[in-house]
């Protein structure tokens, strides 16, 4: 066997029935396993199948540590990679990363600044793995996303478990000392963004005379299950195209109808529909803006969220030839097209819309970005407000 300095296992594990979530189980794997050889070329890696034996994968791992992935929708960051490897080395037999969203508190990441695309997540975490203060600290329990081990530790184990409950129910390591190190940055967490409860949209909902609402593209239904807990009055229809993510959100809505929006039929109108992030998947946004017109009361209200193509994380991009889709985000795989502040207003206001609640949301830049967006300020070729929103939050009435 050749001498690897370490093994990373990923799991082959099936893609739901959703086209992005189906995209990002490729993109995560191809992130990964680029950045694993950008931070060392000569790592073995090893597409494993989760009904495998814990003696199978064992005697496919070479090298000091072995990484297992259990979970197919994150991504190593290369300096993620060489953290672990050096704590394997040091003597930390278990071993796990920190996450930007983790449902283990001492794997939740103290993100120095927040990332928005694969350039800026780098980053982030590069200055995450030069913060000497950050080290090792002890857990009790480890998130089953990812977690490292000595190989030499594992092999001493008796695990009768096949690989489908390891790591997940580790009876064979869990009375060992187990440390997360804090300095080692992993993404994970694309397929959450569909069952986000949109609090930005749902505050937007007029306090009165909003009885009955339309939700287009409802995803997993985040959006009905706030409304239904905050304003259980108010009847919610949802529309969306996706199969498994129209059961999923059915029970927080009156009535979910599973269909493409252009070809749903409804027998009323509404008080208020919203949009959250939809508007720049659809082939025909504007002729979307009218039918949404006609499918409001008198003075009813259009709530909808939508990215800005103008912010400093696309315009860097471009500017420097790049272009790279990703799962879910500014740049998701799934847009067709794209506004600015200009445009989105321009074109409600040709659907018969007049806006009366407009938000610029802005997450604060990485360093890089912040320069970037001080270069192009500085030399007159950037509006500063559009270079740092990310998303527009807006409100408009039918006219």
């Amino acid at each position: 066997m050749m001498n690897h300095p370490l093994t990373i296992f990923w799991p082959a594990t099936p893609a739901p029935d959703i086209d992005e979530i189906q995209f990002s189980f490729q993109f995560c794997r191809k992130m990964s396993r680029y950045f694993c050889k950008m931070a060392y070329p000569d790592a073995l890696w090893i597409d494993y199948d989760v009904h495998e034996t814990f003696e199978t994968l064992l005697s496919q791992a070479d090298g000091d540590v072995l990484i297992l992935v259990n979970e197919p929708e994150v991504v190593l960051s290369p300096q993620a990679i060489r953290i672990l490897l050096k704590a394997g080395q040091s003597g930390h037999n278990i071993c796990g990363p920190v996450y930007n969203q983790s449902l283990f508190p001492t794997q939740i990441a103290a993100l120095p600044a927040m990332y928005v695309d694969m350039d800026s997540f780098l980053e982030v975490a590069d200055i995450m793995a030069k913060q000497q203060n950050l080290g090792c600290v002890e857990a009790d329990r480890l998130d089953p996303a990812c977690i490292s081990f000595c190989l030499d530790f594992l092999k001493k184990l008796k695990v009768n478990n096949g690989l489908l409950s390891f790591p997940k129910d580790p009876p064979a390591w869990a009375a060992h000392s187990q440390v997360v190190a804090r300095g080692a940055l992993l993404h994970a967490g694309f397929l959450k963004a569909f069952s986000s409860h949109r609090d930005d949209l749902v505050r937007l909902i007029p306090d009165d005379g909003v009885k009955e609402i339309l939700d287009v593209g409802c995803a997993m239904g985040g959006y009905g299950k706030t409304v239904k807990e905050l304003r259980p009055e108010i009847r919610v229809t949802g529309v969306e195209l996706n199969p498994c993510m129209a059961q999923t959100a059915a029970p927080f809505y009156d009535e979910i109808i599973n269909v493409p929006m252009e070809r749903a039929h409804f027998s009323t109108r509404f008080d208020l529909i919203n949009c959250g992030d939809i508007l720049e998947h659809l082939t025909d946004p504007w002729a979307m803006l009218n039918r949404l017109h006609g499918l409001l009361r008198d003075q009813g209200h259009l709530v909808l969220s939508i990215p800005n193509a103008g912010h400093w994380s696309i315009s860097r991009a471009l500017l420097q030839g790049r272009f790279q889709y990703v799962p879910l985000g500014l740049l998701c795989i799934g847009h067709l097209r794209w506004f600015t502040e200009e445009s989105i207003r321009s074109s409600l206001l040709e659907a018969g819309f007049s806006v009366e609640v407009f938000e610029s949301q802005q997450i604060p830049p990485t360093p890089s970005g912040e320069k970037f967006i001080r270069d192009m300020c500085d030399t007159g070729y950037g509006d500063e407000t559009s270079l740092r929103t990310n998303e527009f939050i807006v409100r408009a009435f039918k006219i």
